[in-house]
């Protein structure tokens, strides 16, 4: 391991190497975002996804007929760069377009794994989003971003890692899911026997105050 010389980031193994965003992103707003407005896209509806600086609906403001980005399978990196949810990070893949209030940052050649990126970034958006007081409205720009610094493992570390956290995470959503389900599951169980006990459908006259049942 080596001191990456990165406050948020630490050591890292020897062999990685450390790049600045600007050798490895490029960011892009969308041409269209002022037109592109939930009145606009009421009106002008469409199959491709327009995304904006909202975080409901996975940051998918509507859909339009036209798109101005294809992302392709591999897909770039999405952010929004205004307010409490600024820098809020999102893996974006096909053709889409974009409203106001966010960016892409779209790999240039020697980038390497977007997948791998979309993980790194994420602990580095937080810190940075921390150091912002609270009395301010948060602001990510382009510039702010080409002042970051990364560390860069090589091409299949890259996609080793992101593969390790995409199964690990995959693990987790899928335990909350069920949680989930169980908890609701729960709930409707308990407003049935409450119902049921209320309306003298379950005979509960054999049950002492403390919970328990008395014998007969």
């Amino acid at each position: 391991m080596k001191d990456s010389g990165i406050e948020w980031l630490g050591e890292v193994p020897e062999h990685w190497v450390i790049r600045k965003m600007t050798h490895l992103f490029r960011a892009f707003k969308g041409r269209n975002s002022q037109m592109l407005t939930k009145e606009y896209l009421s009106e002008n509806a469409g199959d491709y996804p327009v995304y904006s600086g909202q975080t409901e609906n996975n940051g998918v403001m509507g859909g339009w007929s036209e798109y101005e980005f294809d992302a392709g399978d591999e897909g770039v990196l999405f952010s929004t760069t205004v307010g409490a949810k600024a820098m809020t990070l999102n893996h974006l893949r096909g053709k889409f377009s974009l409203s106001q209030n966010c960016m892409i940052i779209k790999p240039v050649k020697v980038a390497g794994f977007v997948r791998f990126f979309y993980y790194h970034l994420q602990p580095l958006f937080a810190f940075e989003r921390s150091l912002i007081p609270d009395h301010m409205q948060a602001s990510f720009r382009m510039e702010d971003l080409y002042g970051y610094q990364v560390a860069v493992p090589g091409e299949n570390e890259q996609a080793a890692i992101a593969l390790a956290i995409d199964s690990y995470t995959q693990a987790s959503d899928s335990l909350a899911s069920e949680a989930v389900r169980a908890i609701t599951l729960l709930q409707e169980r308990r407003s049935a026997l409450i119902s049921a006990a209320v309306t003298g459908q379950i005979d509960v006259r054999g049950f002492s105050a403390g919970g328990g049942s008395e014998a007969a």
